[in-house]
Formats: structure tokens, sequence, C-alpha cells
């Protein structure tokens, strides 16, 4: 299943909040690089647009979505307008969503290694499609009103505002389910951690089981959401949520529209219907759960932790047991199981597919993705290994699409699937010394092969090929290139095969869990070798080839466990179909429509990137984005497909703003270097209230017209994607220049005197002057660093790690001299005492030098934060340290009737300090004077991490209290965040 983003931000939400204060936010993955040539297919339902290089696929790829697509909307009684597909096809990323705010599909379409069967494009197209058509489905009634007043970005908000993710994923799965002969309704191992989480602790309350938990491992709203989903459309019809989603459309003004259409359920809301749903189903799988017996087996290793994924034994020809261990509170990492079953890491990873390790006597080889130093979209995947001998891990290749690498046991020789920009899938061999490529082996049909495995045999790899009819599982000849079919296609997920002399073993999904399975490839008798409480997978010989491992899982996660390899728990099995009762029930909902065979595909037409004006949305107001303001106005909101351009265009009506009555703002990312624009312009009154004296007169001030306001900022960065392995890294030079120009600065005195009762009054004379336009030009420049290591979810802080930057500022032209400034900052990053705790720890220093003489008071603004407590410390130099101990205390999972729920509290002590040195003037002596003082401050930051109205987007907020020192005085503060990208993002596949 893809791996899920969407964009449900809101810029202007007054029809929901009426006074708010929101940032403009528009989700972009990123760039693809520069050179690729983009075409496009046409039909009367979506544009797809798609590397030239990627046409073929992209082509089949259109005919079957444009026949397919009147049976993803059939249940949802929709048909969607017209939308874009954009398919980054240089990226060995595997995913897809939809975004709503311009409204797109993107899609990543490089197959994973624990893909279904079903081609993976397929998969893409039945899944992503199916979100259109619910979230189009929104716009109606009041949504459709509101999208006249702020365009797509009303939906976006309805949707993020009601229709829960839980249901919008679930229904999205049964979709992938029902209309075809896979997807995860149909595999035991989808409901795997559902299952064996329910059998140990129960089901969790229905805030924990949706927006998961720091304390514990809680599975997904993709699983969960699937099965309340699933279960309200069987009882209740396939067109309960077609009602649900068109009341909340219509009826978006309301609190609770969602909760409102689902009461024809008999349930008050969901919490009451999920509480039943999960009742029943505890009760079923406990009656399965009670009646299992357990295949004999024992221990190899096991987790620590609450729970923790211990995955891919590999057992080489010496004896030695490799695997992978990962977890919520684990780094995913690669250890050796020596014999008192201690794990003992040998490497960290970095981010990796769900894919097999591979070990012989000499090496230790997987697969990581590395990402493109410039461009997001254009990731690869890369092979690293560890040598056994050295003990140092390298990286084998560089700008690489490898996946499932296997290492041979008696050569330097590895094998290892290879997906190109063309949608062509390899069996690649490559040497181990020098990562050079020794063949590269086509698949017939370019069926998708997965988990390739050296057998005992010299030159004979074991794969699995994913086709139009399931999955197969074959042998290749690498010396002479022949297939052989040793099982048949079939739909029962077979993956991770292990050939050993006339026997093959292999893991496959029955009804209820994934089990290991034995072939006698002579005869073609099968057996099964075990009998799982909640499934058994990864089977690995050892060198005799009469002792298998394999991974066991269980509420805590994955153990290794070993067991006689020719064990049979039952005899001359057959694959099974995986169709349950649920999926056959879900099936006859549909509706008895098929394929037309007519398609409305244009032909391939090339496709410009100079598109770059793509106005999605609007708002009656004007969204200062600087001071995260709105004011009356209008503002414009454009975002081309290809995500290079976004624009902005403002007018501010507000009288009291008129300085900034227009702004234009561009970002282009279609370059190497990104580049920034930004104009404001208008005009305003100065108000002069005051008597003034200048030596021996006296006068008021006035101005005469209006004072025009121009200011331009423009500029240029690269943030270069440097990171490898376990570490993140980011590089980013910059330079901005700013100019402002400030003319008709046109005023009148009229002069004053004093009478004999003391009164001012005019002596009737007047003076018209003009100040000189102000002309201001400012430079900066500068350079961000940061080098951390990769961390776990419930890390509440960087464990390890360097973050450092430097930035000069000048005016080098014009009629205004603000001076110089210059910084440079770092943070050191370390683990604290206990788990999961962190320190950080900085030191900054800045200097600002004063401009000419006429204008000696002007300085540039600071550029370090201060010390916490002080808003304000006058300074030519200084220093600031600032540390902090962040720590978890206490994971309540606490939900507050449906109002919050409260997941964490974290708690951070700090002590900050400065020391500045400051230059001050006596006026009337021009006497100058150097002081310097000490600035200080300690105290707590309480925070929580919570969710408000069961919405999944998490907030933080929290109270600051220290001492000042300075003063000696107490000061008090409320802290309020919320990260956009855990909202946008998840992980969870």
């Amino acid at each position: 299943m893809p791996k899920k983003t969407y964009t449900l931000v809101t810029i202007f939400i007054l029809l929901l909040i009426p006074v708010f204060t929101v940032q403009a936010q528009y989700y972009s993955s990123g760039a693809d690089p520069a050179s690729i040539k983009w075409e496009q297919i046409d039909t009367d339902r979506f544009k797809m647009v798609f590397p030239s290089e990627f046409s073929q696929a992209a082509t089949e790829l259109a005919h079957y979505l444009d026949s397919v697509a009147p049976m993803i909307e059939a249940t949802l009684e929709h048909t969607p307008r017209k939308i874009d597909i954009l398919i980054h096809g240089r990226s060995a990323y595997s995913n897809g969503f939809v975004s709503w705010a311009p409204r797109r599909i993107e899609l990543y379409p490089n197959p994973s290694q624990d893909n279904y069967s079903t081609d993976w494009l397929k998969h893409l197209a039945l899944h992503e499609y199916r979100h259109v058509v619910q979230i189009d489905k929104l716009r109606r009634g009041f949504t459709r009103f509101a999208s006249w007043l702020t365009g797509e970005q009303a939906t976006g908000a309805v949707l993020g505002a009601y229709l829960p993710m839980w249901f919008i994923e679930g229904d999205a799965v049964i979709t992938e389910t029902t209309l075809s002969k896979s997807g995860r309704g149909r595999l035991p191992v989808f409901t795997q951690p559902l299952r064996a989480r329910l059998a140990k602790y129960g089901f969790d309350g229905f805030d924990k089981a949706y927006l998961g938990s720091f304390k514990e491992f809680v599975p997904d709203y993709y699983k969960m959401g699937y099965h309340l989903t699933a279960e309200v459309r069987r009882r209740y019809g396939s067109e309960i949520w077609s009602d649900v989603i068109d009341n909340v459309g219509r009826n978006s003004w309301s609190l609770i529209p969602f909760r409102k259409e689902l009461r024809q359920t008999g349930f008050r809301n969901p919490k009451r219907l999920y509480n039943d749903v999960f009742d029943s189903l505890a009760i079923s799988w406990q009656k399965y759960d009670d009646a299992i017996n357990e295949s004999q087996h024992k221990v190899i290793a096991q987790g620590t932790d609450d729970y923790t994924n211990l995955e891919y034994p590999e057992i080489t020809s010496d004896g030695s047991i490799f695997a992978q261990i990962s977890g919520p509170g684990q780094r995913t990492r690669i250890v050796e199981i020596t014999s008192d079953q201690n794990p003992q890491t040998i490497a960290y990873t970095g981010s990796r597919e769900n894919e097999p390790i591979t070990a012989n006597d000499r090496w230790v080889a997987w697969t990581e993705a590395k990402p493109h130093i410039r461009w997001p979209n254009a990731e690869y995947s890369v092979v690293r290994l560890f040598d056994r001998q050295t003990r140092k891990t390298s990286t084998l290749t560089s700008e690489s699409r490898y996946f499932s690498p296997s290492l041979s046991q008696n050569s330097n020789t590895l094998a290892a699937v290879e997906t190109t920009d063309e949608y062509e899938f390899y069996i690649t061999l490559l040497n181990t010394e020098t990562g050079n490529v020794l063949k590269r082996i086509s698949t017939p049909q370019n069926a998708f092969p997965i988990h390739p495995a050296w057998t005992d045999k010299k030159n004979e790899l074991v794969v699995v090929l994913l086709n139009d009819s399931g999955k197969n599982i074959v042998t290749l000849d690498t010396k002479s290139n022949d297939w052989k079919t040793i099982r048949t296609a079939r739909y029962d997920e077979p993956k991770y095969p292990e050939k050993y002399g006339d026997n093959l073993w292999f893991t496959a999904s029955t009804k209820h869990a994934e089990e290991i399975f034995r072939t006698h490839l002579p005869s073609g008798k099968t057996d099964r070798v075990t009998t799982s409480r909640f499934g058994a997978s990864s089977p690995a010989l050892n060198p005799a080839g009469d002792i298998l491992a394999y991974a066991d899982y269980t509420p805590e996660g994955y153990q290794l466990v070993s067991a006689d390899a020719f064990q049979t728990e039952e005899e001359d099995v057959s694959a099974i179909s995986l169709t349950n009762q649920l999926v056959e029930d879900l099936t006859q909902q549909e509706p008895s429509i098929s394929a037309t065979g007519k398609s409305s595909i244009s032909e391939v037409k090339p496709y410009s990137k100079w598109n770059l004006i793509n106005l999605h949305s609007w708002a009656p107001a004007y969204v200062d984005i600087d001071d995260a303001g709105i004011y009356p106005g209008v503002t414009l909101m454009s975002q081309n497909l290809l995500g290079t351009a976004a624009a902005r265009i403002g007018y501010n009506a507000a009288s009291a703003e008129s300085r900034e009555k227009f702004n234009v703002g561009f970002t282009y990312r279609g370059w190497f270097p990104i580049i920034d624009f930004d104009v404001k312009w208008g005009d305003f009154k100065e108000e002069f209230n005051n008597v003034y004296i200048n030596n021996d007169d006296i006068f008021t001030l006035e101005q005469t017209g209006k004072t025009d306001h121009v200011k331009v900022e423009t500029g240029i960065r690269i943030p270069l994607d440097i990171s490898s392995g376990k570490w993140n890294r980011l590089l980013q030079p910059r330079t901005r220049l700013s100019w402002q120009n400030v003319s008709n600065r046109n005023y009148e005195q009229t002069f004053l005197t004093q009478n004999n009762n003391n009164e001012l009054v005019e002596t009737g004379e007047t003076n018209h002057f003009t100040e000189e336009d102000l002309d201001y030009w400012g430079m900066d420049y500068s350079l961000y660093f940061h080098n951390k290591l990769r961390g776990t979810s419930r890390d509440v802080g960087t464990r390890w790690g360097q973050t450092a930057s430097v930035i000069y500022r000048h005016t080098p032209w014009g009629n205004y001299d603000s001076g110089q400034a210059f910084a440079i900052s770092s943070r050191f990053h370390l683990p604290g005492i206990g788990k999961h705790h962190a320190i950080s720890v900085d030191n900054s220093w800045q200097i600002k030098l004063p401009g000419d003489e006429t204008n000696s008071t002007q300085r540039f603004g600071d550029l370090l934060s201060f010390p916490r407590g002080y808003n304000q410390i006058d300074n030519d130099e200084m220093y600031v340290f600032r540390g902090t101990y962040h720590m978890p205390l206490w994971n309540p999972d606490v939900s507050l009737g449906g109002l919050a729920y409260i997941k964490r509290f974290r708690l951070n002590l700090f002590f900050d300090a400065a020391h500045s040195t400051y230059e001050l003037e006596f006026p009337e002596t021009r006497e100058k004077v150097n002081s310097s003082a000490t600035f200080s401050s300690s105290g707590i930051e309480l925070l929580t991490d919570f969710h408000v109205l069961r919405f999944v987007l998490p907030f933080s907020m929290g109270y600051r209290g220290g001492f000042r020192d300075m003063d000696k005085s107490f000061f008090h503060e409320v802290i309020f965040a919320t990260s956009f990208n855990s909202f946008l993002i998840n992980n969870e596949q």
C-alpha cells in the first residue's frame, strides 16, 4: 500500500473558525530533475503528465484507469471533475498521494519488494483515484458555496476538519480489495498486528486506535479504518458512506456533519460504533486463537523493548546468524545473533523499505534509500556492505535503483532486483569488490522480480515473479539466462523463497496467517511447515539444510525462532483463495459495472515545464505570510503541477496597512538554485501630532500627499541533501537582496509663536520642503549545515548531531547605510541520561557595526535568539548560550470526551545566558561610553502533545516559566506549536 501523503491545509478558514490567523502552506513534494522532458496524455477524466521515457508504461496505466474509473466511482455514486496526475518516474520511492490545493494525484511508480499480487501501477490507480472520488464528492451544498469564495482550499478544509483519516484510508483499502484479486483486505499480514494486539491487550480505545501512542505500539489507522469502514458498509450497505460524504459536503457549516449522518447506524457517535465492531472482531478472532496448536519451535532471539521486530534472518555457511531489528522506540539496525541470544549491532541503517538483508562469510548487505543531492523526486536505492573482516560499512553503488540483494556464498557476486526509469525490471549481478555490473538479465514479459535468493546449485537463483496471473516462483540460471517455473502463479502471496536440493521453502498466506510451506519439487507435493498463532515469515536454512530459522509474530513484534526444516503440520496442501467472508460480502455490494473497453485517451503529446501558473485558491482577505496576519482584501494563490512554481498575489484593503497595499510573491524550484522573489508596494501618510522646536523655531508638521513605498526582496538558495546512511545531512548556501524605495516625502511646516497667555498660535508663516528619497539596499549571505543522527518516533529531540550557521548582512549601495552584521551559531545534540532523553547546547555570537555618521544609530536587527525570558537586549556585540535538557515525562493516552486526546507530557529544563557590549552616546555632550552586561535565565518548559477534536494533525502546547537574573524577576509564557509535516506524511504501509 502506498505510504499516504495528503495536503489538508487551509489558508483562510473564516467559514469554519470566525477569527483565526493561519500561515499560508501548500504541500509540495519537491521538484524533479530539470533535465526531464515531460509528456502528457489527456482523457475526459484526467490529464497524466510523466517523463518521456515512461511513455509506454504511462499509456498502459492511462488505459487501465480510464476503463476502471466507473467501477471505482460506483459505490460513492459520484463522477469527479477532471484531475491532473503527475508521475515521478525518476524516483526509487514507492508511494502515491492525493492533494487538494492544488488538486492532483502524484504517483511514485517504482514497485516495492512487498508489493501485493497486483501490478503496482494498477494498485495505485485503484487506491488513489478512490480518494479523488471521496474528496471531490464533498464539493456540494455549503462546501460548494465556500469553494466559490476560497477556491480548492475550501474542499481541503472540509476534508481536514470532518472526514477522518480512518475512513478515508479504510474506504480506499476496500476499493483496492474488491476491484482486484489482491488488496490488503484479503491479506492476513495486514490484519496481523491488530489481531495480535487485540488477543493480548483487548481492543484499544477509539482515540488511541486512531491517533496512536508514544507509550505502546498501536497498529496504524489504515488497519483500524479498514475493519471499521468495511464492517459498517457490510451491515448497512455501500450507500451509507455515500450518504455520509454527501451530508458532510452539504452541511459543512455544522459542527458534526460526519457524526450526524452516521447515526443512521443506530449508534450516537463513531466511538460507540467502533466499540461494537471491534467487540465482535475480538470474539471472532478469539475463537480462532483458542483453537490454534502452535508448531514446535525454539526461540533464537527476541526484543527487549515493548515492541521489537527481529526480521529477515540470514544464516551463513559458517553458522553465523544475522537479522534486522526495528521498532517505534529503536533505530533500525543490522545485528548478529550470538550463542547467548544477544543481538550485537554491526551497523545502523538509513531509511529502508520492507525487504530482506543478505549475508555470506565475508559480507552483510542491504539496500537503503539515498536522496539526490538536489532533486527530492529523484531518490536512489543503493547497496550497503558490512565487511565482516574489517568491521566497516561502505556503499557499494551510488546512483542506483537496486533492491532485495542476495549474496552468493561462494563468490564475490551479489544479485539484486533493478528497476529503471522506463518501468523495466532486471535481475542484475554485481561484483562486491568493485560494484561493477557483471550482468543484467531481463525478466520474462517484464514480470516484476521479488526476493531473489541464491540456491545451493551453482549459478542458480530462486525468484518470485509478479505478473497478471499473480505470483509464481521460478529459478534462473544466471549463466544461460534460462527461467524455469517451479510453482505456478497464484494469489496466496508467496515470498522469501529458499531452495535447497529438491525442496523449496517459502512464505505464503492462509486465511488466518502467513505460514511457511515446503514443496518437494520432483513430486510437486507441498506441506505446511508451521502453524503460528499470528504469522510466520522469512525462512532461512542452516548450512546443512535441515534447520529452519524464521520470524514468528507476537503481540510484542517479530521474534526469531528455529524449527526442523522437514517438520510437517499439514500434508499435501493446495494454495487457497484469500477471499474471506467480509471481502465476499463487500464485493457483492459492488454494482455490476464492467470495463467498457472504450477509451477517451488521446495520443501522447509534449508537456511544457513552463506551465507555471495554476490558480487554485483565493480568499476574500489579504493573507500576510510574513506576520501571519489576515486583513480585508483579496489573495490569489497558484502552484503549478510540476511543483516548480508557486505564486501569490494579494491586495490589502486595510487602511492601517496601506504601506504594503499590494504583494506579489513567486518561488521557482525548477533550476538547481531555488529562486525567491517578493515585492510589496503601496503608499501611506505619516501622522505628526506633536509641536516641534528646532533652534528658535516652533512649528507643527504635516505631510502633503502620500509617501510611495516599494519593497523588493529576491534571492537564491541551494538546499543540498547530502544525507547518507544513519545521518541526515543538509547544506544550504543562500544569498538575498532587498531594496526599498520611499519617495514623495513632501511636508509643510506651520510656524507657531507664544502669545502673552503662553498659548501657541500660528504666525501665518509656512514652509514647504521635500526630503530626499530613501534608497535602501541590503544584502545578506548565509550558510547552514546540519548533521543529525536518525532517531526514533519516541525521541523528544535529536540525540546526536551538530548544526551550524553563518550569516553576514550589509548595505552596499543606496543612501541609507545600516552598517554591517555578522553572526555565527552552533548547536550540539547529545543523548540524555534516560531513554529518548536529549540535550541541546547552543553557542552563538554576533557583531553589529553602525553605518555612516549621519545614520550612526541605525543598525541591523539581531541575528540571534535571546535568552528565554528576554525580549530585547541592546548590543553591538553579543554572545548567547542556550542549554536545554529534553525528557519525556508521561504518556497517558487519555481522551477528554472527544475534545482532546493527550498522548505525551514532556519537560525541558533550560539555562540561558548572554553577554553583550554596547556603545552609548549622550546627545548633549556627544560623549560615547562603552557598557557591557550579562543576562541569564533558567526555568522549565512543560509541554503536552495532543490532538484536538480527533483531528489527525498533532499539536504541542505548554507553559514556559523561569527566573530572570538581570532584574530578579519571574516570567511566564505560553508555548504553542504544530507540525504540518506530521500531518502531511504518513509512513505506515
